[in-house]
C-alpha cells in the first residue's frame, strides 16, 4: 500500500497544475476543476488552502517570480567583466524562458489585467525592483566606471529592454519565423536569436571606441 501523501507534496501537485493551466488558459479561462484534476486532488482541498483563484494565482506568480530571480541571481556578476556580465544575463533570461515556458505565459497574462489579481502582499514587483536596483545598476555603473558602457543608461529601460527581446522569441516566434524565412522554433533558431540579442544590446550601450 503507497504511503498516503503528505500536505507539503499535495501542495506542490496544485502548484505545479495551477501554474501549468494559468500560464495556457490565463487567469479568466482557467478552471479551479481543472486545476483540481491535474494534481489529482479534489476542488474542496484547493479551497482548503487557497480562499479564492486570485489568492492561488497571486501565489503562483510569487513561485515563477523567484524562480526566475534564483536563476538570474545564481552567477556571481562581480567575477565577470561587465560585458560578459551582461552576457550571462541575457543567456540566463532565456534558459529560464526555455526551461520554464510557463514564465511568458504567466508574464503576459497579469500585464494585460495590470496587475488586478496580484495580492498587495505579492513579492512579484518588489522582486523585479530589487532586481534592478541590486544587480543591473550597479552592473551598469561599474561598466561606466571600467569604460566599457556609455553613461547615462536607465537600468530599468535597460531589464525591460532586453526583456522585450528575449521575450520575443518565445512569444513571437511563428510570425518571427514566418516573416523571416528562419525557424525559430528550434534549438538553433533560438540560439542564433540569443546571439543576436547579446550583440544588439552590447552595441547600444558600449562606449565608442577613441579615434586613433
Amino acid at each position: 500500500m503507497a504511503p498516503p501523501h503528505s500536505s507539503a507534496t499535495t501542495l506542490e501537485k496544485i502548484m505545479a497544475a495551477a501554474r501549468d493551466d494559468f500560464a495556457t488558459h490565463g487567469f479568466d479561462g482557467a478552471k479551479l476543476d481543472r486545476i483540481a484534476k491535474a494534481a489529482g486532488v479534489t476542488k474542496q482541498l484547493v479551497y482548503h488552502y487557497y480562499k479564492s483563484k486570485e489568492e492561488l494565482y497571486s501565489v503562483v506568480l510569487d513561485r515563477v517570480s523567484d524562480e526566475v530571480r534564483a536563476m538570474l541571481d545564481d552567477p556571481d556578476y562581480d567575477l565577470l567583466s561587465p560585458p560578459d556580465a551582461v552576457r550571462v544575463m541575457i543567456e540566463r533570461i532565456i534558459q529560464a524562458y526555455r526551461e520554464r515556458p510557463y514564465i511568458i505565459g504567466m508574464t503576459v497574462d497579469q500585464d494585460l489585467h495590470k496587475g488586478e489579481h496580484i495580492s498587495r502582499r505579492s513579492n512579484y514587483i518588489p522582486s523585479l525592483q530589487r532586481f534592478v536596483t541590486e544587480r543591473i545598476s550597479p552592473l551598469l555603473e561599474r561598466g561606466v566606471a571600467e569604460r566599457h558602457f556609455r553613461s547615462g543608461q536607465d537600468p530599468f529601460l535597460f531589464y525591460w529592454s532586453v526583456f522585450a527581446l528575449a521575450s520575443s522569441v518565445f512569444t513571437q516566434s511563428w510570425a518571427m519565423s514566418k516573416s523571416s524565412g528562419m525557424d525559430f522554433e528550434t534549438d538553433e533558431g533560438i540560439a542564433r536569436w540569443q546571439a543576436h540579442v547579446v550583440d544588439f544590446v552590447l552595441q547600444s550601450i558600449t562606449l565608442p571606441a577613441l579615434p586613433r
